[in-house]
Formats: structure tokens, C-alpha cells, sequence
């Protein structure tokens, strides 16, 4: 498996199933019986290698949203005359060199850009496609690789969110349940100590879900990707 595959798919599926791990301390967990550790992780393991797709699905599915909130694609906002998060002459050099890599027939200048904004986002399109063609050397372009993999990382753990607070709710329930039934009593004051370590594990879980994984968090990564992409331009 490759590095980009590893970091950005089944990284992501590890820390979605990783929660689960709670529910195997307080059912199966035996400290004089070691081997039982290594049948769920094994399964685990397997688990997450099957499943690792779905958590790129769910992060390219919610891509094109979160682009249409943002304002478009980051790397064709760079290329935007309006957009001033690269400066008025880098972004003319940009300009240049790519109507001579990638040619159009005609500048796309200011003037063109704002009569003609969804044609200029099409052709700023193009161009990206060009630059992601131009850039797959991971040795040449190991900055642009290392963006990349960071973004897919936080993207396709964005698109598991709603299933992954889903799980760590009904765990944190289940786990509740399982200990009312295993004593026989509703007070967790009366319930062993493996039961707070669980919920305390499943809570912070659901605190990183719900605080760290969020938009601003996935659009960081996207915009420090796309300018790492611009700025291969004019080597090329």
C-alpha cells in the first residue's frame, strides 16, 4: 500500500474504528489471557484494509460542497484576479506560464475574467488539471505530495464525521448498558473502574470529532495544498 493510500484513507478509518477498541476492553478483556488482544485487532485490521475506500467516498461526496461554500475550488480561486491570496504579479507570471503550457487562444486578463466569470473557472479548471498531471512525481514534487496527503487525510475524515459521533453515542450508550446489566444496578458509582476509563476514552473521541474536525480545520490544508501547487508553475 502506498503512502498517500495509508495516510489519507486508511489512517482516517483507523481513528473511525479505533473507538470501538472501548467496547472490547470492558466485554473480552482479559489481562491473564493475552491472545484474546490479538483476535480483535487482526479483525481490525482487516476491517480497515476492506473498508478503507469509504472513507474516501464520503470525503469526495462532501468536496464539492464544501468548495461551493468556500467559493469555488482553492486552486481555481488562486487563479482568480479578484482573490488576493497570492499577490497581483506572482499571479500574472502564473497566468502567463500557463496560457503558454496549457494554451486557450486568448489571455484570460481581468477584463475577460469578470464578464466572463464561470468560462474563466472552467478554463482555471483545465489548468489545474494540467498542473495535477505535471506534479505526480512525488520526488520531484514531494512538498506538493506531502499538502496532498495531509488534505486527504482531513478531508476523508471529514466525510466520516456524522458516522463516527453516530458510533461513539451508541458506545458510550451500549457501554452504560452492558455495566447496568452486568451489576444490576443504574448508579455508576457502582461500577468498576474499566467503565470510566471506557467513557472517558469514547468522550474524548467524540470532544476531537466534534471540535477538531471541522471545516475551517479541512480548509487550511486545502489552500496550503493549492499554493504549494501554484508555486510549481514556474518551474515547468
Amino acid at each position: 500500500m502506498d503512502r498517500y493510500n495509508l495516510t489519507a484513507r486508511v489512517y482516517p478509518m483507523i481513528l473511525f474504528f479505533l473507538p470501538l477498541s472501548a467496547l472490547l476492553l470492558v466485554t473480552i478483556w482479559d489481562y491473564r489471557d493475552f491472545y484474546h488482544f490479538s483476535i480483535p485487532v487482526g479483525l481490525l485490521g482487516v476491517l480497515v484494509y476492506l473498508t478503507s475506500h469509504l472513507g474516501r467516498d464520503g470525503g469526495k461526496k462532501k468536496e464539492a460542497r464544501l468548495w461551493i461554500q468556500w467559493g469555488g475550488a482553492p486552486t481555481t480561486q488562486l487563479f482568480r484576479w479578484n482573490d488576493d491570496k497570492i499577490d497581483m504579479h506572482t499571479k500574472t507570471r502564473n497566468h502567463k506560464k500557463m496560457e503558454s503550457l496549457c494554451p486557450i487562444g486568448y489571455a484570460v486578463d481581468e477584463s475577460f475574467e469578470l464578464q466572463n466569470q464561470t468560462k474563466a473557472d472552467e478554463i482555471y479548471i483545465a489548468w489545474t488539471k494540467f498542473l495535477l498531471g505535471k506534479t505526480r512525481d512525488q520526488n520531484l514534487h514531494s512538498i506538493i505530495f506531502k499538502e496532498n496527503m495531509a488534505y486527504g487525510f482531513r478531508r476523508n475524515l471529514w466525510g466520516l464525521k456524522p458516522y463516527a459521533i453516530s458510533i461513539i453515542v451508541l458506545l458510550i450508550g451500549t457501554i452504560y448498558g452492558f455495566f447496568v446489566f452486568k451489576t444490576g444496578v443504574w448508579q455508576i458509582d457502582d461500577f468498576p473502574q474499566v467503565f470510566f476509563i471506557a467513557e472517558i476514552f469514547l468522550i474524548i473521541f467524540l470532544l476531537f470529532w466534534l471540535l477538531r474536525v471541522t471545516k475551517s480545520w479541512i480548509k487550511l490544508t486545502a489552500f496550503a495544498y493549492a499554493e504549494r501547487l501554484h508555486e510549481a508553475i514556474e518551474g515547468l
